[in-house]
């Protein structure tokens, strides 16, 4: 699914391009989980990012066990400034599927109805050197027929005249 953004298209009523970060936050994540060694480094790179953050914020230690993770806290608190972007984030990521799929069926359609069209000229074109075709040999078998009836009269003509 996340493939399918990096071709999100999305112009708002000013015609500002709004996809591009979109795309770009799709091709990112994309090269991310691709490279296992990479995304490990990248979550050590967050979790100690995060530790320090609650260390120095004045959280305090925690044990192990009390430790909350930052899912758990913005699951417990729905009316906070982390629950509120957290929730506008995953609407806005759903709005951005949903639009990536409707563009991808989108371009399916126009895309099959390009064949279509081409297939259709092609028969038409066929239809047609078809028909030339036909003409072309009718035409030529009259002329024969003519040559045929104009040498007989000849012939008939030079025996009795």
């Amino acid at each position: 699914m996340i493939k399918t953004l990096k071709e999100f298209q999305y112009v708002d009523e000013d015609g500002k391009d709004q996809g591009a970060n979109v795309r770009q936050k799709a091709k990112d994540i994309t090269n991310l989980l691709q490279d296992e060694s990479r995304l490990r480094e990248e979550r050590r790179t967050r979790a100690s990012m995060r530790d320090r953050m609650i260390k120095g914020a004045g959280g305090g230690e925690y044990d192990d066990e009390e430790e909350p993770d930052e899912n758990s806290q913005r699951r417990g608190e729905p009316n906070g400034a982390a629950g509120r972007k957290s929730n506008r984030d995953e609407d806005e990521l759903k709005r951005a599927i949903e639009e990536s799929k409707r563009s991808l069926q989108k371009d399916r359609q126009t895309a099959e109805e390009r064949d279509l069209q081409e297939a259709l000229r092609l028969s038409k074109e066929e239809e047609e050197k078809r028909k030339h075709d036909v003409d072309n040999s009718n035409a030529s078998a009259l002329f024969d027929d003519a040559q045929q009836l104009y040498a007989l009269f000849i012939d008939i003509d030079s025996m009795f005249g």
